[in-house]
Order: C-alpha cells, then structure tokens, then sequence
C-alpha cells in the first residue's frame, strides 16, 4: 500500500515538474518576444528620467495596481520627473439644432430617471447614450435611437471593441500584437471590428451612390439599420468629397476614430461639468444668469443660434476648467518618424513619445492652486500669460483633434440646456468632488458613475 501511495505521489511530482518546466519555457518566450521587439528603444528610454522602460520591471507594477490606481501611481512618477526639468465650420454650426433635439431627450431621461425620493441620479450612462446619438447623426447621418434603449449592431459592437483595447491596457502584455493574437479576447475584438467595418463600409457605399445619383438632391432615405439624415451636410459626406484623393479604408478608419474620438470624449466633459456645476454653486449660479440674460429676448426656450453659443463666454471658461482638471484623454502617444534629440536625451525612431495631460494640466508649476476648480484660469489675461501647450486635453500642434471646435459647439449646447431647465446639487453618494472615482483605461472613465441631485427649475 505504501509503495502505490508512493508512485501516485511520485506521479503527480513528475506531472507538476513537467507543467512548470512548460510554464517557464512559455514565460521566457514572452519575454524574449518583447525584449526583442524594442531593445534599443528600451535601452534609449531607460536613460531618460522614470519608471524602467521595460514592460516588466518598469510598466507591469503600475498596471498591475489597476486602472483606478492608475492615476495617482503615474501622478508620482510624473511628479519624479518633473523636478528634472477640422472640420468646415459652416458645417459644424448647421449641427447645433441637433445638438439642442439631443439634449431636450436627454433632460426628459433624467427627469425620468432620477429617484423621486433623494434626487439623485447617475447621469453618466444618459449623458453617453446621448452623445453617442449626436456623433451618430453627425457624422455617419444615422440614427441610432441610443436614448431610447435601442440596439443597435456598429454601438454594441464599437463598446465591444473598446472593452478590448481596455483589456490590452489591464494586461500590458497583450501591447503586443503578437501576443494579443494568442488571446479570447482577440478573437471578440477581431468579430465586433468586422461587424464594425462592414456597417460602415455599408454607409460610405450608400453614400456614394446617392451622391452619384444626385448631388443636391436632399431627399430622405430609410433603411433597415439607420434613417439618413439629408437636413445637414454630415461628415461622411465632406469625407466622400475628397473620395478621390482618399481610399476607401482611409475614410472608413477617419469615421471609426471620430465615433470613438467624439463619442468617449465631449460624454465625460458633459458630465464632469455638470459633476462640479453641482458642488459650486457659485459658479452655477454664474452660469445661469449668463444663460438669462442671452436667453432674456424672445422665447426663453429657444434652440441656441451659433451667435447665443459665441456669448457663453463664462460657461466655456467651465468647460475648459473641466477638461483641465478632467482630461478625457490623460494620456496619449506620438509616434516618432525620426530620431530626435530632446535636451539631453535622444529618443529614437520608431519610438513612442507619452503626454500627459492629467499630470501636465495638475501642475503648480503652471496652474496656482491646480486642484481647486477655477474657470477664472482660463480669463484671456491669464491664458497668455501661460505657455499654450499648459492645457492640451484635445492635443496640440498640427496632429491635435480636429473636432475641437464640435466638441465645444456640442459640450456648450448640452450643458446649457441642462442648467437652464435644472438646478444641480451634491449626491449624497458622492458628498464631494474627491468621492468621484476615475479609472484610466483607453480614456477618462467613471469606476461607480457619476451622481449628482437634479430639481427642474419652475418657469
């Protein structure tokens, strides 16, 4: 009996003795897939001041710590480093009746939806959904019926998409493309992507040959998936004039980046703008009364015109003291064509540069006081008296987004809708503008939502 006993044992050490050989070999494999994929890169970017530019000794602990410790973990290693040293705006303005639709519907949803007994709500999801249909009708001319729970294939499968590369980002190693190709999640990534692309082949085709059959012809046309809107040049339409010196897959990749670009981005300034409008109520108060005296003359309920936008000069200073302490977009990339020499260190080519906007826009070296929520920062004295590459949550330069100008137009729009029906005030869930918790994945997220109390202001 003790001799089986024994063998049975034996047995199992020899099986734990092979599965960890095998696990060593697929470990060493990883390793010298990434090692080998930017050794130079690596060795350039260790001489710079911060973390080691390996995955594994430099970037694998930050991530592992999850993305809603993220920020504050990249915040001192930022702080370590510091110490070292569009589209045609005609167009653009034929879309605020839109603009102004889409926020009515998003009001009656959170009157719909906030608890009648505390006022509260969580105006995160809303505020996406109703993003998500204003890019939708601008861009691709669709509609997507996203406010009223409709379902349909290029949204769910583009947050299908999105939870993917956020999974990339939560498991670092999976940066790699050839990494990410062993994976589940690639597979689901790779089905919603077609899904994606054929949707959207299916609008540009569309497009096509009804521009060809008519080009001012501004008919309406129903499909099975969308309704096109032939009310507003769309942005598909300015993409399709230029069909010629574009490929196909060029305009189908500049629609998908706009979607998401658009969607993810003017979704979380709406809502943190609203988010601090509730705890200062100061500033709210501002807000309204600028909104009065525009809205004083004629019908107070009014769509905004272009010229009422122009005039919220106080309202887009808000928004622009949001997007400041509440990047959408904390961190994004540049890709070098050729080696460049920065100070002292040389970065080369091929490499990927990282800006920070949350840690840049949070420094006292350019802002007093950076965590108090102040829109006079943005007062014209006090911006020119700043480096103008102090604040870039939509980029900078010649690379920098394209939709800043819709994004400020849609963000005024919504916002001012929703103050001049609304008052807002703190949540009892989160008591404080420090109780909202932010997670960083491929951008800015909300890890709980984002609550606040909503009363409808009497006529």
């Amino acid at each position: 009996m003790y001799t089986l006993i024994q063998k049975v044992i034996d047995l199992n050490e020899s099986k734990m003795w092979y599965l960890t050989v095998i696990s060593l070999i697929i470990i060493l494999v990883v390793v010298m897939i990434l090692r080998l994929e930017g050794r130079r890169k690596r060795i350039l970017a260790n001489k710079i001041p911060g973390p080691d530019g390996s995955i594994f000794i430099g970037l694998l602990p930050l991530f592992l710590q999850g993305p809603e410790k993220l920020i504050s973990s990249g915040l001192k290693v930022y702080q370590k480093k510091m110490v070292s040293g569009g589209f045609n705006f005609k167009i653009i303005k034929s879309f605020i009746p839109i603009f102004y639709e889409e926020s009515n519907v998003l009001n009656n949803i959170l009157k719909q939806n906030y608890d009648l007994k505390s006022n509260e709500c969580d105006i995160s999801s809303p505020i996406s959904m109703a993003t998500m249909e204003m890019i939708g009708k601008t861009a691709l001319g669709v509609k997507f019926y996203a406010q009223n729970g409709g379902r349909h294939r290029f949204v769910e499968n583009l947050q299908t998409a999105m939870i993917a590369w956020e999974y990339r980002i939560t498991h670092p190693w999976y940066l790699s493309k050839t990494l990410f190709r062993l994976s589940s999640v690639n597979k689901k990534h790779d089905q919603s992507q077609k899904i994606i692309n054929d949707f959207t082949d299916e609008i540009i085709n569309k497009k096509l040959d009804e521009l060809n059959q008519n080009a001012n012809n501004e008919k309406k046309v129903e499909t099975d998936d969308e309704d096109i809107s032939r009310k507003t040049k769309t942005v598909i339409e300015i993409l399709l004039g230029n069909y010629h010196e574009m490929s196909h897959e060029q305009i189908r990749d500049e629609l998908v980046t706009i979607m998401i670009g658009g969607q993810e981005t003017t979704a979380m300034a709406n809502a943190c703008a609203i988010f601090m409008l509730a705890h200062h109520p100061d500033v709210q108060n501002k807000v309204f009364e600028e909104l009065q005296s525009i809205f004083s003359i004629g019908d107070q309920n009014r769509s905004p015109t272009y010229e009422d936008l122009q005039q919220m000069e106080y309202l887009e200073r808000v928004i622009k003291e949001t997007l400041r302490i509440f990047p959408p977009l904390p961190v994004f990339g540049r890709s070098l064509e050729e080696e460049m020499q920065i100070g002292e260190y040389l970065c080369p080519a091929g490499s990927t540069l990282m800006v920070c906007p949350l840690f840049l826009q949070s420094s006292t070296q350019y802002f007093t006081d950076p965590e108090k929520f102040n829109p006079d920062n943005f007062l014209p004295d006090t911006c020119r008296s700043r480096h103008p590459y102090t604040f870039i949550p939509f980029s900078a330069g010649y690379r920098n987004c394209i939709g800043i100008k819709y994004g400020m137009l849609q963000m005024k729009t919504v916002i001012s809708t929703l103050v001049r029906k609304n008052t807002f005030f703190p949540s009892d869930r989160c008591p404080t503008p420090k109780h909202l918790k932010l997670m960083f994945l491929t951008t800015l997220k909300f890890v709980d939502g984002c609550y606040v109390k909503i009363v409808p202001r009497t006529p």
